[in-house]
């Protein structure tokens, strides 16, 4: 069982004394989650309770919202915890253990990123391959840069079976748009099953990330344009550049 799957351990200890952990398990080829089983649901893990506007998905097919399936017991536990409240947060995984003195939200929200991208949803799904090189709490660059990289190997993924990639990111800005919509929704969602805000403002963390993600390039920001310098070595190989079309008139 372990060689199969992949566990990653978020142990909160809060300034009361108290800690908390959990655990996602996920599926070692694939990276999605592994489903969490339970007797009784809450109404809010309904896949119809505020449905995202771009959800393909139907009851017939999946009952509950996959996402929400996996976060009731995270969402229990800190339903009445306000988002700056301070935290120590440990990440436990297979090859290294990374520690962070923080807000409540910002270590809700790293756990977040797990199951948002893994447990299913179609839209967040195509995030899912970032959990290859997991990072916890990165920052706008590293995420952006990430985001970048998966997007483009999937286009050559996409152009080696035969496919057309998109080499000009033309589709990158509507992939994110698509996952802001989910992280609003779930946020919606998310408001009817908390009295205080850490929850809510975990997701909110997430759709900054992903906002400034998608300003920086659709707009051209300095932040993208300064990659480009990285690639020079690859901008000025002169073995891999076309010759100019010989004139024959």
């Amino acid at each position: 069982m372990a060689d199969k799957t992949i566990s990653i351990t978020y142990r909160f200890r809060l300034d009361d004394g108290k800690s908390r952990d959990f655990s996602v398990y996920l599926d070692r080829p694939s990276l999605r989650a592994i489903p969490q089983m339970r007797d009784v649901w809450p109404e809010w893990t309904k896949l119809s309770f505020l449905q995202c506007p771009n959800c393909p998905l139907t009851e017939n097919d999946c009952p509950r919202c996959p996402i929400a399936a996996n976060l009731v017991d995270l969402v229990d536990a800190f339903k009445d915890f306000f988002s700056t409240e301070p935290a120590q947060v440990d990440i436990i995984g297979e090859v290294r253990t990374l520690s962070k003195r923080t807000s409540l939200a910002e270590g809700v929200s790293s756990l977040l990123s797990i199951y948002m991208t893994t447990s299913g949803c179609p839209i967040m799904d195509k995030l899912r391959p970032n959990l290859r090189t997991y990072l916890p709490f990165p920052t706008i660059d590293e995420m952006i840069f990430r985001t970048l990289s998966i997007y483009m190997l999937a286009q050559h993924f996409i152009a080696r079976r035969g496919g057309k990639p998109d080499i000009l990111m033309e589709d990158f800005g509507r992939m994110i748009e698509d996952s802001r919509t989910v992280n609003r929704t779930f946020c919606q969602r998310l408001s009817k099953t908390s009295l205080k805000d850490v929850n809510i403002n975990a997701v909110v963390h997430l759709d900054c990330f992903a906002e400034l993600t998608t300003h920086t390039v659709q707009k051209q920001t300095p932040r993208f344009n300064e990659l480009e310098m990285l690639f020079d070595a690859y901008l000025n190989d002169k073995s891999r550049k076309t010759p100019p079309t010989e004139d024959l008139s």
